[in-house]
């Protein structure tokens, strides 16, 4: 992550436009489309993002077929759709199973069409990546008026989340139902745009506002969960700008303080939710019962080792394999792993290792490219370590773009094939 120059990149503002057009679109998730032709109410937000997925695949499969660099991701993709199909069929509750296999596939069928457009059009990420940094300031701005009860905020924001949203006030959600959402997809949106600067792809501008809403974000969530990857990353900055000049240390020095301050903000502001529980372990309490979690997805997949409960269903079966403890339909298992063992079984985990294998191998061999692929790998990793983001469409999108701008890199290098858009 070295120092990027002025960039000195075309504006691209009506791509930029237009994609945050469609994102906003697809954030609709409270606006129901009902008719003589629906049995159930459809969400207009999620329905778009399938028709999008589904029109650039198409589109793309006219153009260009299945490109070699994409033959792998392909067949791990169906094969994450193979497994999501198993564990529907093995689940005692395969209609609420269906429900979320659905959802799933539907972030494979986005990641699928944004990876095809990524080889297309290797500078449409970019585009896509500054009208992802414009939309965190349009949450943090939503967000932060519905803090303040501002009555037509409090009704916009209806069209995005449910009303139930409302009770993790003061802490700020934006257009999300969780604030975990909106810290996750500003780090992730911050991460992105360090990329691109580091290429000379943005400026000082948009790297400064990138990082400004990310510490913002975390701050007015109050979520701790990607502090941990964030932390990673800026020890692994430290250590490879060790012995480099004293002014790139000043800055490694200047974001782990800029850390450990959000850090203690957040944990100072989460501290009577921890010591609620600190009579039963310190585990117990730092993580605020996931341990419980953790341990009744555990019990859930040995119960079920091989297709897991079905998609999306331990979240409903929560009091079953933890004593009691927590709401039906309110907690997931809050871990990647223990999420994918829980609700697809070994199946789902071996499909899932296929994906990051035929995704991020082709990355990891070259040199050029490996840094950034492992610390994406990493990164997005670690954001499930204390969570499960991969269930919610704003964190599907964004990690999808952050793949889709690997890809675009891989073609730049490489010579594939472009579209001629460029």
């Amino acid at each position: 992550m070295t120092a990027g120059a002025p960039a000195r990149q075309p504006a691209q503002t009506g791509l930029v436009a237009v994609c945050l057009g469609l994102y906003l679109l697809f954030c609709l998730q409270q606006v129901v489309l009902t008719g003589r032709y629906f049995g159930v109410g459809l969400s207009l937000g999620s329905m778009a993002i399938r028709g999008v997925a589904l029109g650039l695949s198409a589109w793309a499969l006219w153009r260009h077929g299945v490109p070699a660099c994409l033959r792998w991701p392909l067949l791990s993709i169906l094969l994450c759709m193979t497994a999501l199909a198993a564990s529907v069929l093995a689940s005692d509750h395969s209609a609420l199973a269906f429900k979320y296999a659905v959802r799933y596939a539907t972030a494979l069928l986005w990641l699928w069409a944004l990876l095809n457009l990524a080889v297309a059009w290797p500078q449409w990420p970019r585009a896509a990546a500054l009208a992802a940094l414009i939309a965190v300031w349009i949450n943090l701005a939503l967000g932060m008026a519905v803090r303040l009860q501002w009555p037509p905020a409090l009704e916009w924001s209806l069209a995005f989340h449910a009303q139930g949203s409302f009770k993790y006030l003061p802490r700020v959600s934006g257009m999300y139902d969780h604030p975990a959402l909106l810290a996750a997809t500003a780090v992730i949106v911050g991460l992105l745009t360090i990329q691109l600067y580091q290429r000379h792809a943005v400026g000082r501008a948009q790297l400064a506002a990138a990082v400004l809403a990310a510490i913002g974000a975390l701050a007015l969530s109050e979520v701790r969960n990607p502090l941990l990857p964030v932390a990673g990353l800026i020890l692994w900055w430290a250590w490879s700008r060790r012995a480099g000049e004293r002014p790139r240390r000043r800055t490694v020095w200047a974001a782990a303080l800029g850390l450990l301050a959000v850090a203690g903000f957040v944990l100072w502001q989460r501290y009577a939710e921890m010591t609620s529980a600190v009579h039963e372990s310190p585990l117990t309490a730092f993580s605020l019962g996931r341990t419980y979690l953790w341990s009744g997805a555990i019990e859930a997949w040995r119960s079920h080792p091989w297709f897991g409960l079905g998609a999306g269903v331990f979240q409903f079966l929560v009091p079953d394999y933890t004593g009691g403890r927590f709401d039906r339909g309110e907690l997931h298992a809050h871990n990647g792993l223990l999420a994918v063992l829980s609700e697809t079984g070994l199946c789902g985990l071996l499909a899932c290792v296929c994906m990051l294998w035929a995704l991020w191998a082709p990355l990891l061999r070259n040199p050029a490219e490996r840094g950034w692929a492992l610390i994406w790998l990493l990164f997005l990793l670690g954001l499930n370590v204390f969570d499960f983001y991969p269930l919610f469409y704003p964190f599907s999108l964004h990690a999808a773009l952050a793949v889709a701008l690997l890809y675009a890199h891989h073609v730049e290098l490489n010579g594939a094939p472009e579209s001629g858009m460029s």
